[in-house]
Formats: C-alpha cells, sequence, structure tokens
C-alpha cells in the first residue's frame, strides 16, 4: 500500500507563488510567439507559431486549474497573472534596439520552454505527494516541451542566417 504524504507537507503559498510565474511566463511566451506570426512570412514557422500558442493555451488553463486546487482565490490569480504580464510589457518597453528578431524570439521561446519541461517535472514529483496533480497527463506535456523545444531550435538555426549573416550581393 502506498503511503501519501500529508497535503500540509507542501508549501502551498510557495507553490502557488511558484506556478503563478510560470503562468506569467506563459503569458509572456504568447504575446511573443504572436509577436512573431505577424511579422514572419516563413510557413513553417507560421505553422509551429499557431499550434504553440494553442498548446500554451492549453497549458495554461492546466495550471491555473492547479493554482485553484490550492485553494487560490480566481481574483488573486488574475491579479497575479495581470501584475506580471504589466511587469514583462514594461521589460520589452525598456529593452533597447526594440522587438526582438526573429532569431531572438525562437531563442527566448526555447529558454521559455525548457523552463516549461522543469515545470512539467516539478508537478510529476509533486504527483507523488499531491493527489491533485495526478490527473494532469505530466509525460504527455514533458514530451510535448520536448517536441517544441526540438522544433525552436531547429527553426533558430534557420533564422541565423537571416538574422546575423551577411547575405552576399546579387548584382
Amino acid at each position: 500500500m502506498e503511503t501519501r504524504t500529508d497535503r500540509t507537507e507542501i508549501d502551498e503559498a510557495a507553490l502557488g507563488a511558484y506556478l503563478r510565474h510560470h503562468v506569467a511566463g506563459s503569458e509572456a511566451a504568447e504575446k511573443m510567439a504572436r509577436s512573431l506570426q505577424e511579422r514572419e512570412l516563413d510557413p513553417d514557422v507560421q505553422s509551429f507559431l499557431t499550434r504553440f500558442v494553442e498548446s500554451l493555451e492549453d497549458e495554461r488553463a492546466i495550471v491555473l486549474t492547479a493554482i485553484e486546487q490550492l485553494g487560490e482565490a480566481p481574483g488573486l490569480i488574475e491579479r497575479g497573472v495581470g501584475m506580471a504580464t504589466g511587469v514583462a510589457t514594461k521589460v520589452k518597453d525598456v529593452v533597447p534596439g526594440g522587438a526582438p528578431s526573429d532569431l531572438e524570439g525562437l531563442e527566448a521561446l526555447a529558454v521559455g520552454v525548457w523552463g516549461k519541461r522543469l515545470l512539467w517535472g516539478t508537478l510529476k514529483t509533486l504527483a507523488t505527494v499531491h493527489d491533485d496533480f495526478r490527473a494532469i497527463p505530466l509525460d504527455d506535456l514533458g514530451e510535448q516541451a520536448e517536441n517544441q523545444e526540438r522544433e525552436l531550435i531547429r527553426l533558430r538555426q534557420r533564422a541565423i542566417a537571416a538574422s546575423v549573416m551577411r547575405q552576399p550581393d546579387r548584382d
């Protein structure tokens, strides 16, 4: 028989804050992906970003549900996400050079996906002691994040030439 650790052994406030940070990261990633979509002509990148944004929305819903299961009030969640999104917007406003290049944007998304992989791993560990996380398809989400990371790295490699390499004159 499996022994379950009592929920009170998890610092639910700290876990809620951790999850809210990931929701804020997801919001920032969605904004970055949509910004890239607005200017991207490559159909492979467009296709990936469309699927990526859809998955972010689905994943964010999973994390928000987990936060609610910890007993966080929805208003508090929305305020926390709103503040974090506002901070992300302010950071973008003060970054020199304006909007990131495709290379920088794809690289930022890849770093974010790495963080998302860590999130799913954390929740998988916590699922061993917290029943609410056992229903989340964490293995599938981890595999999806790995695939996204691979695809982002592939697309980033292609963006290097367009972003930082001089093209020979075609005269």
